[in-house]
């Protein structure tokens, strides 16, 4: 029978090309300890069997992964280590993209060069005062998009089961930016009708009367950056037809997101703004 000669750590780290500190480190982890340690002396001692282990780690490191997630990935069968690797390199491209646009919106804005709202529709209508069902939460970035989808779902749900009725188009107002040093807060507002008590965390309150400026989009141009255009675009009309007042511009879904398509018409991005008097 053929044994492999054991391998000294300072020997793993050379055929292996990982440093001493990561070796002792992703043994501390249990991401790759040694095959035998020295009870007397301490010693680490590896296998030649373990060098592909110790390569895959170094390269899922060198894509970007967190330890965490390689611990997933190895203990993992292998069709579902293909899967997780290729999803964590789908969802870094799909990062990258939204870094380079808004790295280009960045730029044309220092720039001085024209930005995409004149790319924009931009409307202005009257909303009346309605009563309005919500919940408001400070978040983080990537807390943003799946919270607002379970509020407008579970949100009319809560209404009605309390045997009030939903009467208007479900909207989100933003009362602060969302981004790695700001979280809001953000307010998922049903405007509703009949008795409501404001239990399990909702606030009831009246929206007031306000003219607004807005645009239409589909679902694809809801993706960040390109939505900021669609504000920025909503904020110049608002500026230039009257002033803004103590409202917060806001994004209104009128159609049930999980069912559309990207090019399907989503919602409007608003912006409130009083009208200068007559």
């Amino acid at each position: 029978m053929t044994t492999t000669p054991a391998m000294t750590i300072s020997a793993f780290a050379s055929a292996s090309r990982l440093s001493l500190k990561a070796l002792r480190l992703y043994d501390e982890l249990g991401l790759l300890p040694p095959e035998r340690v020295d009870e007397s002396s301490g010693y680490r001692y590896y296998s030649a069997r373990q060098l592909p282990q110790a390569r895959l780690i170094g390269l899922l490191r060198q894509l970007g992964l967190s330890l965490n997630d390689i611990r997933t990935v190895l203990e993992a069968q292998q069709g579902q280590q293909i899967e997780l690797i290729w999803g964590h390199w789908t969802q870094a491209e799909a990062q990258h993209t939204r870094q380079r646009d808004l790295a280009r919106y960045i730029l044309r804005s220092l720039k001085g060069e024209p930005s995409m709202t004149q790319h924009f529709h931009v409307q202005q209508r009257f909303v009346p005062a309605q009563q309005v069902a919500t919940v408001t939460r400070r978040l983080r970035v990537d807390e943003l998009s799946s919270y607002i989808e379970r509020q407008l779902k579970e949100l009319p749900q809560q209404i009605m089961a309390e045997g009030a009725s939903v009467e208007g188009v479900p909207f989100v107002v933003y009362h602060g930016q969302v981004n790695a040093d700001n979280d809001g807060p953000v307010e998922v507002c049903v405007p509703y009708g009949g008795p409501l008590r404001p239990t399990g965390g909702l606030t009831l309150r009246e929206e007031p009367a306000h003219h607004e400026a807005f645009v239409t989009l589909s679902k694809a141009q809801f993706d960040f950056p390109g939505i900021l255009d669609a504000y920025d675009a909503t904020s110049a009309y608002a500026g230039a037809h009257g002033a803004c007042g103590a409202l917060s511009p806001r994004e209104i879904y009128p159609h049930d997101w999980d069912g559309l398509e990207d090019n399907d018409l989503a919602g409007d991005v608003a912006w409130p703004f009083v009208p200068p008097e007559r």
